[in-house]
């Protein structure tokens, strides 16, 4: 198939809905016809920071000179953002080719009687990913977990390291209502013998299941911080400056995507390097510094210079809200025109508090998905404030621009990548 068919067959898929089991995906894998063993994957989970944990991890990979490939979801402008090597999208012809490939593989093995079920949406991209890289000769992949960890495609893989960056709620329906369901969730990406690295407070219970979950299944535990592992940050005008103090060893580095906790994904990714170069890996520390200072993660707190100017974040729930409000409170900015969209079944109420001490003037508009809350419903939360609804994003975009404060689109991935692809006219890089 071509590309514009590789795309009508993957919205087919998408509307037959997904499901959460490991089995058919694990046949597969199984089942491939080449051998995997020449790519060392890195397997990250969690609830936020994983995606800036895996772009993190990527570069220093990429700029210790190696061939890397990141998997990611989902995507933020364009569904070929998901699979990537040395952070370059996949072209339009290799993402036909390897899901052409993939199809025509679970097709025989369903003919055989091997799986059960043709590959879901997500599973069809992952599988993509994995041909890709193979064909490609990727020495290291990073994949990043779509959802949970114990039931995702991912988890089908043998990583040479297990990252799970944090957990909070999100996806409560699907993960638990309990931190601790959650937390056993996302360990079940732990595998024998795997070291795992995990950014959660150590005092917290996530960290407690984590734990657990590693020495039952004899996987060595490290944490990103405790007593023995400190990290000090200092604010800079345009980064910030860390010094991060392990138990072996001690790093100083700047991070240039915005946000504080920015700092503690950069540190996670230092964590994880210092354990693979314990097994020989020997990254040196002039080259994490350099991966890191170039690290770039679009959608993250992003600044956009523009009449206004535009800051673009992905965050969708209330913690990764939270972080964006600390960002604002600690820039001082205040009286800005916000764009706001959120799915339905997220702490709305609660995301919405962190961000109204920074916003001024409110347009509301509803994320391109079958989940996206009604605008409507957000109104009673807007009080005292000047609110429009505009489900056109375009003319949304126009609105925002007559204020001339700067714009602050966020809420949801889908309503800030999509506005990114207007405020830079479907292109990827900036300038």
């Amino acid at each position: 198939m071509n590309y514009s068919q590789a795309q009508t067959y993957l919205q087919k898929v998408q509307e037959r809905g997904a499901k959460l089991t490991i089995n058919n995906i694990q046949a597969i894998i199984d089942n491939l016809p080449y051998n995997l063993n020449n790519i060392q994957f890195i397997q990250v989970a969690g609830t936020n920071g994983k995606g800036s944990t895996s772009h993190c991890l990527t570069s220093i990979l990429q700029t210790a000179g190696y061939n890397v490939g990141l998997f990611t979801s989902p995507h933020y402008q364009n569904i070929r953002e998901r699979i990537t090597i040395n952070k370059q999208w996949i072209s339009e012809e290799d993402f036909a080719h390897s899901l052409s490939r993939v199809h025509d593989i679970a097709e025989s093995l369903a003919a055989a009687g091997k799986i059960e079920n043709m590959p879901t949406f997500f599973e069809n991209i992952f599988l993509t990913s994995i041909d890709y890289f193979h064909r490609k000769g990727a020495k290291f992949a990073v994949m990043e977990v779509g959802l949970g960890g114990r039931l995702d495609a991912t988890s089908t893989l043998q990583p040479i390291a297990s990252v799970i960056t944090n957990i909070s709620f999100d996806h409560t329906k699907t993960l638990g209502k309990r931190i601790r369901d959650i937390a056993m969730e996302k360990a079940g990406i732990i595998k024998s013998g795997i070291p795992v690295i995990c950014g959660c407070s150590v005092k917290s219970i996530s960290n407690t299941v984590i734990r657990n979950e590693s020495q039952k299944r004899g996987a060595p535990f490290h944490n990103v911080l405790n007593s023995k592992n400190n990290l000090t940050v200092v604010e800079k005008p345009d980064h910030h400056h860390c010094l991060y103090q392990t138990i072996s060893d001690c790093y100083s580095f700047d991070v240039y995507v915005n946000g504080r906790h920015q700092t503690l994904n950069a540190a996670a990714a230092i964590k994880t390097v210092e354990i693979l170069n314990q097994n020989g890996l020997g990254i040196s520390k002039e080259t994490l510094y350099d991966g890191i200072k170039n690290n770039i993660v679009p959608g993250r707190v992003e600044m956009i210079d523009g009449t206004p100017p535009y800051i673009l974040d992905g965050s969708h729930n209330e913690e990764s809200i939270r972080a964006l409000s600390e960002f604002l409170k600690q820039k001082n900015i205040k009286d800005m025109t916000m764009i706001f969209g959120v799915l339905r079944d997220k702490k709305y109420r609660r995301m919405i508090s962190y961000l109204l001490p920074h916003v001024k003037n409110v347009i509301l508009t509803e994320p391109q998905s079958k989940r996206a809350l009604p605008a409507q419903r957000l109104l009673p939360y807007f009080n005292g404030h000047n609110v429009v609804i505009k489900q056109d994003y375009t003319e949304a975009l126009g609105c925002a621009q007559t204020f001339l404060n700067p714009v602050l689109i966020t809420g949801s991935i889908y309503l800030s990548g999509e506005m990114r692809n207007l405020i830079l006219g479907g292109k990827h890089e900036r300038g």
